[in-house]
């Protein structure tokens, strides 16, 4: 049982610190694609730096707005069950509704 527990450990950590690492290369390859065509190097440095946090706010507002949309579907379904509404029938979804096919 610790043997699996080991190499189930021992497997994962590579693929999770692969997936943080994998979000921060793909910043950085958005932005080195935006200032790819800068005069100079030191010039480039900068712009990708500045693009990177530009990258990291875009993602920071879209993660609020996100957020802000699951408590107002939260607080709309607390009110329509106030309301008598059954809470199956009340529930509210942020959510497309769209899948990844299987």
């Amino acid at each position: 049982m610790k043997r699996t527990l080991f190499l189930a450990a021992l497997i994962s950590a590579p693929l999770l610190v692969q997936a943080c690492a994998s979000a921060d290369q793909t910043r950085r390859t958005e932005a080195w694609s935006r200032c790819s065509k800068a005069p100079n190097p030191d010039i480039r440095d900068r712009c990708i730096q500045t693009e990177m946090a530009l990258i990291e706010d875009r993602e920071r507002q879209e993660l609020e707005s996100r957020e802000a949309a699951e408590r107002r579907a939260e607080e709309r379904q607390a009110q329509l069950e106030a309301h008598g509404v059954p809470s199956d029938e009340a529930r509210q979804t942020v959510e497309s509704g769209l899948k990844i096919p299987d």
